[in-house]
């Protein structure tokens, strides 16, 4: 999934994700799983993905946002989607606030 105020840059940013370069097009957010085979999700600032630490793990990028709000509100699709049920009350919690 990628968010409606990141879709123009989506294919730039998806070309390079997995590269530790400098992003000069701003602050973006990556939805991705664990490390592990369990069914939590991240949600990493385009600087967290630089380090080789997610470089060099199998993480799969779910959706693309271009703020915090909206990776939360990617997540909640997802969750609604069936991806993981457990976390939906924390997400709606938090997108009230907004």
């Amino acid at each position: 999934m990628i968010g409606e105020t990141i879709s123009h840059d989506a294919k730039a940013i998806l070309r390079g994700v997995r590269h530790p370069f400098i992003w000069k097009k701003g602050l973006w957010y990556g939805i991705t799983t664990s490390c592990g085979k369990d069914v939590i999700m991240y949600i990493l600032s385009s600087r967290e993905m630089r380090q080789k630490f997610y470089q060099n793990n199998d993480l799969k990028l779910l959706g693309l946002a271009g703020s915090m709000k909206e990776a939360y509100e990617i997540v909640l699709k997802l969750v609604q989607m069936g991806y993981n049920s457990d976390c939906i009350y924390e997400m709606n919690d938090y997108l009230e606030k907004f």
